[in-house]
């Protein structure tokens, strides 16, 4: 990307917590890409430099302005840049906090050796889960365990909406509705989710499924299963892709999101939905389990098990409803708002710090 505006605006979700974190600190944003200079945006510099991020590239430039700035915290996200780590803190000394936050990464396999050379010079690792750091600490990559951390990687300005007035905006009918939220892709696994939906559908004309998606890999195949069953034709909408404004009213009519993933370093549709009181029903991966609270907050079935799915969907008490829904808002506010992510990233530096 070449336009500063552009990535300021497609980085705002996962940099919510930075206006709630200015509060208490000065707050400078780096990023790597095809334009060099500076901007401000909602009272946040932001330093881009020309530069690609490659694993044997070392950002002088980009080192030598972070290393003036003389900052008290550094996170960097992503655990991919071991070598760029290593020279940073040999430009900062040992003072300075430097975070690194979990991205969907996997341990490498050949060059595992610099991401374990490169944890001399991290103070701690922020995950969405505690489970996610097992592969990093299994491979010797992480070599002391209370240098991980849970912190969401990103929040959202969703809140909840009256829900007639969403469903006047989507077209939802009544009665229990239900919204996947998600790439049509084999880890997002949607047949196990239609699967489970031919068998729940049967006596329940009143319930639908609406699917929205922004990557097509497997609608083709997707739409032939709806086709090869009745019930599904009638009770699966598929809506496509939608502005990413427009969720907020989709997740507020509807009263249960649905994921079927594999894997996820976090789930921010997921997250999103909780925002605005949406129950979540997922599949049991790390990420999610921590997101539904080990179910309190939502429901868990074993990934890729339509048979789980389905007895979790025929259990449902929906006059519970009410109740899970409002918890949903309750914790997204404690543990998943801006501010709460702002707060505990404070905490967590200030605790590495006095190590």
């Amino acid at each position: 990307m070449s336009n500063p505006e552009a990535v300021i605006e497609k980085h705002r979700q996962p940099n919510l917590y930075a206006n709630e974190l200015k509060k208490e600190a000065d707050v400078v944003m780096v990023k790597h890409l095809r334009f060099n200079g500076e901007r401000v945006a909602n009272g946040i510099r932001y330093r881009f430099f020309e530069r690609s991020n490659r694993f044997w590239n070392l950002p002088g430039p980009t080192l030598r302005f972070i290393a003036a700035e003389k900052p008290d915290l550094v996170l960097v996200r992503g655990f991919i840049f071991p070598l760029q780590v290593m020279a940073l803190r040999r430009k900062l000394g040992p003072a300075p906090v430097i975070l690194l936050q979990h991205q969907a990464d996997h341990p490498f396999r050949r060059k595992k050796i610099i991401q374990q050379l490169a944890d001399r010079s991290v103070n701690g690792y922020l995950f969405s889960a505690k489970d996610m750091a097992a592969p990093w600490l299994s491979a010797g990559i992480i070599r002391d365990p209370n240098k991980c951390f849970l912190c969401p990687p990103a929040s959202s300005q969703f809140d909840v909406k009256d829900k007639s007035e969403s469903r006047a905006k989507t077209g939802m009918g009544d009665g229990k509705q239900f919204l996947w939220v998600g790439r049509l892709n084999v880890n997002k696994d949607p047949f196990t989710v239609l699967e489970a939906f031919e068998k729940y559908f049967e006596g329940r004309a009143d319930e639908k499924l609406y699917m929205i998606f922004q990557e097509f890999d497997l609608l083709e195949a997707v739409q032939q299963r709806i086709r090869q069953h009745p019930l599904l034709s009638k009770q699966v909408l598929l809506i496509g892709k939608k502005d990413h404004a427009a969720l907020e009213d989709w997740y507020n009519s509807a009263d249960y999101y649905i994921s079927a993933s594999h894997y996820e370093s976090f789930g921010f549709a997921p997250m999103e939905a909780i925002a605005c009181g949406c129950v979540p029903i997922m599949s049991n991966i790390p990420a999610s389990i921590q997101l539904v609270q080990q179910g309190k907050l939502g429901y868990l079935f074993e990934k890729g098990n339509s048979v789980g799915l389905y007895r979790v969907l025929c259990s449902l008490d929906h006059t519970d409803h009410p109740v899970r829904s409002a918890a949903c808002r309750d914790f997204f506010s404690k543990e998943l708002s801006p501010a709460a992510i702002a707060s505990r990233l404070l905490q967590i530096a200030g605790s590495v710090k006095t190590k």
